[in-house]
């Protein structure tokens, strides 16, 4: 079975998992495996963001019209 070493490990991030391990009654192991699995598997992928293509117009922009661009820039409708 393959095996994961994480080297330079912080010490307060270790004492947050040992908390959590007991909390959970689990080993620090299996607490650590539990969240890379719900990270990894469980939660869906976020794209990353696109930068904004620049518009330059002379006209004047309404509110509710700002407020397409945002909507169709972050939904893509």
């Amino acid at each position: 079975m393959p095996a994961l070493l994480i080297k330079n490990f912080p010490p307060e991030l270790h004492e947050v998992l040992r908390q959590r391990a007991a909390a959970n009654h689990r080993s620090m192991n299996k607490e650590a495996l539990a969240i890379l699995e719900r990270s990894l598997v469980h939660e869906p992928l976020v794209p990353p963001l696109q930068p904004l293509e620049p518009t330059v117009t002379n006209e004047k922009l309404r509110g509710h019209d700002v407020v397409r661009m945002i909507r169709h820039t972050r939904d893509g409708n």
